[in-house]
């Protein structure tokens, strides 16, 4: 009965602390690359999804063997991600305790190796399953709450692309555009020719150090120019200007191309495949 209320209590913590800071293990998942951004949206609630199923079906004590195997398989794909990480140096959190804890992978790993083990000594003495006698009313129930659990995180937490699309955000771009000009204060950048991708952030904004890590792993991924892609803080710009091109908004992301705005962005809707394409 502790073990089973341990392990149980264990995943749900986990889970329901990484939808709380959701916008940050998607930003981990993706920064490795492996995936488009739009997929990371999708990978990151599944994990979560999961993870939190495991808890719920550990805590009713029900498909037992099953339960067991999958904690178990999820637990080791885990770690062998997580050796991974370790192998090609990354020291920052994993997120698998969202914000309740900054673990890196080496403690993430001790922490697997940990519940491995309650795992392990849950199959063995675990007792009894408990689960209703009726094998078909099991099974409806059982395929109810993965659908009500899934569909929760979703609900909970919906995914940035499917909420935000594309949309005109509030600048002045007649002193956007006069900034840029042959005499403007942005001259030296050369943003009046070719291609760029201009941010706009501030010093403290956390959604303005979470578009600069959505950025950069794009460019990573798509091996872009960096020489086009520009960051400007108040004081490049002085905090008047500065406020009164981007009217306050924080971060403020555009497109430019050959010094005309073409497209602008806020953190929720930063799109890869247009960035890639326009940068390319």
């Amino acid at each position: 009965m502790v073990l089973r209320v341990l392990l149980a209590a264990l995943f749900v913590v986990s889970s329901i602390a990484k939808l709380l800071a959701i916008d940050d293990f998607e930003l981990y998942i993706f920064s490795y690359g492996f995936f488009s951004l739009n997929f990371c949206y999708l990978v990151a609630r599944g994990c979560i999804a999961v993870e939190l199923l495991l808890g719920v079906f550990i805590a009713l004590g029900w498909w037992r063997r099953w339960v067991n195997l999958l904690t178990f398989a999820v637990l080791v794909l885990f770690s062998l991600f997580l050796c991974y990480a370790a192998l090609i140096g990354r020291t920052d959190s994993c997120r698998c305790m969202g914000r309740l804890a900054d673990l890196d992978p080496a403690q993430s790993l001790l922490k697997n190796a940990v519940l491995l083990v309650l795992v392990l000594l849950y199959a063995r003495f675990g007792g009894r399953e408990r689960a209703p006698r009726h094998r078909m009313l099991r099974i409806v129930v059982t395929v109810l709450l993965v659908l009500c659990v899934t569909v929760g995180v979703f609900a909970v937490s919906v995914p940035d692309n499917w909420m935000f699309g594309p949309e005109e955000s509030r600048y002045n771009r007649a002193l956007l555009e006069e900034s840029i000009a042959p005499d403007g204060v942005l001259a030296a950048d050369s943003l009046g020719h070719g291609t760029h991708l201009v941010s706009f952030v501030t010093p403290g904004c956390p959604y303005c150090k979470m578009s600069r890590q959505k950025i950069t792993t794009i460019a990573q991924r798509h091996h872009l120019d960096t020489t086009r892609i520009h960051y400007y803080e108040p004081d490049d710009l002085g905090d008047t200007l500065f406020l009164r091109i981007t009217l306050g908004q924080r971060p403020f992301i555009v497109l430019l191309d050959e010094g005309q705005p073409a497209v602008t962005y806020h953190y929720r809707n930063i799109n890869e495949k247009q960035i890639a394409y326009a940068l390319r």
